[in-house]
């Protein structure tokens, strides 16, 4: 079985679209622009209607996956005031618009703790950015066999390319209507994953078994945040919100699956804030995801 763990919130995400009204700040709908007729110096009222307006075809989706990499130091430090936002603020927040360039900032914060624990090689394979409108399959399957896809409303990894997919409107939610640290911590969620794959955690087969490996991604998430804390990348716990919150949100279960306390992936959170990435070997001893 892939694991290809789907964070998707479609009620949550409705309600932050309804709710957001600034400009650039809610999801692009197809816009019309009237093209009135001009009046001949003679035109009255009885005169001949001015032509039908026109409606400007919506543009179309974007083909392909945009790779997103990790922002230089300089554009970091320039936007960094817009990384945490307060759940639905706008003032000196990023909009809908402006998710992709967001997503590369955040790469800039995850990545050095990764990279200074596992190494740049050892990367995710690719960190995919999926604009609204886009989908397609991903070399995962679903239990049937079928091809499991990616949208604009996902944001999960597949351990069959090694690859993090993220959807503009899935980070969003997390962004928006979630707020403050929540993206940072469930990309990390979802990093915790991939550092499953290439040190060879099996994979679940049972309901259980998941469960220990979803606690133990978020094991990871908070050994991601201590090291942002003593770097100066995180204001610990300002910075995180209502933790119950962010990790109720962080990889839900998908349709049929039993959610998972959120008081026990609160606590495997905070085991990973004290003990760092050694302290998430707890969860499954006979394959530590990090010596020390």
């Amino acid at each position: 079985m892939a694991r290809h763990l789907s964070a998707t919130i479609p009620l949550l995400l409705a309600a932050v679209l309804l709710a957001s009204c600034t400009p650039g700040g809610t999801p692009p709908a197809a816009e019309s622009t009237a093209a009135t007729g001009t009046p001949s110096p003679d035109s009255t009222a009885s005169a001949t209607p001015s032509p039908a307006p026109t409606t400007t075809a919506p543009e179309p989706p974007p083909t392909t996956l945009k790779a997103a990499v990790p922002a230089p130091p300089e554009k970091l430090a320039a936007n960094r005031a817009s990384l945490y936002c307060p759940k639905g603020a706008t003032t000196r927040c990023r909009s809908y618009a402006d998710m992709a360039g967001y997503f590369d900032d955040l790469l800039a914060v995850l990545t050095p703790m990764f990279d200074e624990q596992y190494g740049v090689a050892n990367r995710p394979a690719a960190f995919n950015y999926v604009a609204a409108g886009l989908t397609g399959p991903t070399p995962c399957v679903q239990d049937d066999g079928t091809p499991d896809a990616y949208t604009s409303t996902d944001h999960s990894y597949c351990s069959a390319d090694r690859a993090i997919y993220t959807g503009q409107d899935a980070l969003w939610v997390l962004y928006n209507g979630v707020g403050l640290a929540a993206p940072a911590v469930a990309y990390a969620h979802e990093w915790g994953h991939h550092i499953q794959t290439f040190m060879q955690v099996e994979e679940p087969e049972t309901p259980a078994e998941n469960a220990v490996l979803e606690k133990q991604a978020d094991c990871v998430a908070g050994a991601w945040a201590q090291h942002a804390a003593q770097a100066g990348n995180l204001n610990y716990p300002a910075d995180l919100g209502d933790l119950n919150a962010v990790m109720a949100a962080v990889a839900p279960p998908d349709p049929g699956e039993e959610a998972i306390p959120v008081a026990e992936r609160v606590a495997a959170f905070q085991l990973g804030y004290t003990g760092g990435l050694p302290g998430c070997n707890s969860f499954l001893p006979e394959t530590p995801i990090l010596a020390g």
